[in-house]
């Protein structure tokens, strides 16, 4: 078909446009002049239209139907065209009666969808308005031939029809002699420069004449396979490269290319700048966002570095219960208890520190239980300050603390729990049940020598009274008395000693607890703001989704950029 370069540019240009428009839709881009029915793409869209002219059964219909090679146009020995008749593309087939002299005829034949042929009746028809329609298609047709019987191509009324419109017809119009098969080769010669020179007198100006058979080129383009030599016969060959060229390079169509390019352009640029401002935007979305995300930190770090007075506190903790344990270990190192510890395991230590344990972990949680409340009221001020900007500054709908993204029960929860067992696990670390398991085992091994030794001396004292020895009976038994009383001397102070080396441990003991529990305060603090956190995390969801829908159309842009400037090449 004529003109394939062409249209092949058009075809690409028309997917670069659309191309343009879906990428500008998805990029929130408005471009002015791209609507379906705007003058622009009916302008790209536009079929190529050629009228055909010439008198009463000049043969146009044969010559139509040979140049597109389809039974197009009725042909008869009769005049078949009474109205000026407009083939266009569309299925159904129909045809549509316009006027009176005026009759549109849709056809589902692929070229019509780039050129429209109206056929026309002869020029000295007498029908009125043929001439008045004729005149109508003429300014803007992109082709106009002019259909002569090889016969006799001098009818009048074709040639003052031409006379009248000399304007409208020039650099648009060929001159086709038809059925040359009638005529020999050197007779055509002479009318070809004939109709020239008469052409030259009327238009001011001599077109391309061809001289064609529309019998030959149908019957070439029916056979199966195609029949060259038939067809290079026709004389349509010449003719087909002709207006190829035509097509090619028609300034107007040229012009519109052009125009729908720069158009494209000019829309590429503006999806260009909105891709850029939208790329900017998420960048600064995510540099605020860092930002925001760093005063967390910063509030983790203040918080779990201002943390004198709460050591203090957890000192102060330790202490209180260690005075508790101090009371407890007093009673147990009594006399009477002291003294039956002699006869079975003394289970004292660990009860000790296991009393410890537990009180040290209770006041530790009620400590905690009241900075995770702290911590709370400091995350939902903060949030409240924070969220009125993410909605001003990022453009996203920040989610509400309340609305479940955050389990901040769960996270007090596990602060609580957190700094209980890290309390607990700081005791069992001090080693106290150890050491003073080391100082009874000592201290008891003392009181068994002494009661030991007491009892002996009774034992003694009385063998010697049985066996009348008096005197000396009653000396065993005072010596008795003397070591018990020594030996209750001794556990008093021993039990003093030990006190006062358990309160000395408890004190020495105070700092590195305190300093075990900071740390692990400090990471439960760091974790009760990280769960806080995860209301940025949706916030960096929304910016990552908007990031992910940018990065394809910013290849897409890049794709369609390259196409243009290929495209630019062509055109």
């Amino acid at each position: 078909m004529f003109g394939e370069s062409y249209f092949a540019t058009r075809k690409k240009l028309a997917g670069v446009v659309d191309d343009v428009r879906n990428l500008a839709g998805r990029s929130g881009v408005e471009l002015n002049g791209f609507a379906d029915d705007s003058k622009l793409l009916r302008g790209l869209k536009s079929p190529y239209l050629f009228v055909v002219c010439g008198e009463v059964n000049a043969g146009k219909s044969t010559f139509i139907n040979g140049l597109f090679g389809e039974e197009l146009c009725e042909v008869n020995v009769l005049p078949q065209t009474d109205r000026v008749l407009w083939y266009r593309y569309g299925e159904p087939a129909r045809d549509e009666e316009i006027t009176p002299v005026l009759e549109e005829r849709y056809r589902a034949i692929d070229f019509l969808q780039d050129f429209n042929v109206v056929d026309t009746p002869g020029t000295n028809s007498v029908i009125r308005g043929h001439q008045a329609i004729t005149e109508r298609f003429l300014p803007v047709a992109d082709l106009v031939l002019f259909v002569f019987p090889a016969g006799n191509p001098w009818g009048a009324a074709t040639w003052d029809f031409i006379a009248r419109f000399p304007d409208e017809l020039r650099g648009k119009v060929a001159f086709v002699l038809q059925q040359k098969d009638l005529r020999e080769e050197r007779e055509i010669e002479i009318i070809i420069e004939h109709v020239r020179e008469l052409a030259q007198q009327k238009l001011g100006a001599a077109p391309e004449v061809f001289a064609v058979s529309g019998k030959l080129a149908v019957e070439a383009k029916k056979r199966a396979p195609f029949e060259s030599r038939r067809w290079e016969e026709s004389g349509y060959p010449h003719l087909e490269r002709f207006v190829s060229r035509i097509v090619t390079e028609s300034p107007g169509r040229r012009k519109v290319l052009c125009e729908i390019r720069e158009a494209a352009t000019h829309g590429l640029r503006e999806i260009e700048n909105a891709l850029e401002a939208q790329a900017e935007l998420v960048r600064t979305q995510g540099s605020l966002l860092r930002e925001l995300e760093g005063e967390i930190d910063r509030q983790c770090d203040r918080y779990g570095g201002n943390f004198e007075d709460k050591i203090a506190s957890l000192g102060e903790v330790f202490s209180e219960e260690g005075r508790n344990a101090l009371h407890l270990l007093r009673e147990r190192i009594g006399i009477g208890l002291s003294l039956f510890s002699l006869f079975k395991q003394d289970e004292s230590p660990a009860e000790i520190e296991k009393a410890l344990s537990n009180a040290v972990q209770a006041a530790i949680e009620d400590l905690a239980d009241a900075e995770a409340a702290d911590l709370t009221r400091l995350c939902r001020e903060h949030w409240e300050h924070v969220a009125p900007r993410i909605r001003r500054e990022l453009g996203i709908e920040p989610p509400a603390i309340t609305a479940g993204e955050v389990d901040r029960e769960e996270a007090v929860r596990r602060f609580v729990r957190r700094l209980g067992r890290a309390a607990r696990q700081s005791v069992a670390k001090l080693k106290l049940r150890g050491r003073l398991e080391m100082q009874l085992d000592l201290r008891r091994n003392v009181l068994q020598r002494f009661v030991a030794a007491a009892l002996l001396l009774l034992s003694a004292g009385g063998a010697l009274g049985a066996m009348r020895f008096d005197v000396e009976a009653w000396g065993a038994i005072g010596l008795a008395v003397l070591v018990a009383l020594t030996g209750y001397a001794q556990a008093r102070r021993s039990g003093r000693r030990l006190l006062r080396r358990f309160a000395e441990r408890i004190e020495e003991s105070r700092e590195p607890f305190t300093e075990m529990l900071s740390g692990e305060y400090r990471e439960g603090v760091r974790a009760f703001f990280s769960q806080y956190a995860k209301l940025f995390d949706l916030v960096e969801e929304s910016i990552e989704e908007a990031r992910a829908g940018l990065a394809p159309r910013q290849r897409e842009w890049r794709n369609i950029y390259i196409e243009m400037k290929a495209l630019e090449e062509e055109i």
